[in-house]
């Protein structure tokens, strides 16, 4: 992320990154729908949460204003939700023209044990399908890599630009 005026974290989960992403933006928003989550983030930032502030809510609605934020991280959060393509559409919405969405998820693969321990909806996504949902979007596609994670798994990481 580029040093802006605000991020946010969608799906920030314990609020593991919401600190490294406050040293980019002078306020960071994190949003999660569980409120253990964000009871936990909220512990994790006692002491280092100034400019942060968390929001409950659900991804496909996010509690965001049109255009709020300057760049946003949807961090292998994707895979979890009944619809992945709106969460990007409504990433697209609080996100202002020329803003930065990153997203990184578990590529396409087969392991079924993935929804049994996890509760993992989909196991991954292939970089096509990802790409077609940020175009739905309106969203340039900016960067692309991919990494080896255990068990065989991949790692996408997608750099896109919300077009203007």
């Amino acid at each position: 992320i580029a040093d802006c005026d605000v991020a946010a974290d969608l799906g920030c989960g314990t609020g593991e990154l919401l600190v490294p992403i406050r040293k980019k933006a002078l306020r960071v928003i994190g949003v999660d729908k569980s409120p253990k989550m964000l009871e936990e983030a909220e512990r994790r930032l006692a002491s280092n949460g100034k400019g942060i502030e968390l929001r409950i809510g659900e991804m496909e609605h996010l509690p965001m204003r049109d255009q709020e934020v300057d760049a946003a991280v949807i961090n292998m959060v994707l895979h979890h939700l009944p619809s992945p393509d709106s969460s990007i559409l409504e990433a697209g919405r609080v996100l202002k023209a020329g803003g930065l969405l990153i997203i990184v998820d578990l590529d396409k693969h087969q392991n079924e044990d993935m929804r049994k321990k996890y509760e993992h909806r989909w196991l991954g996504f292939t970089k096509k399908n990802i790409e077609k949902w940020l175009s739905a979007g309106g969203f340039i596609p900016k960067e692309f890599v991919q990494f080896d994670a255990r068990d065989g798994l991949k790692i996408n990481l997608f750099v896109s630009v919300k077009n203007m």
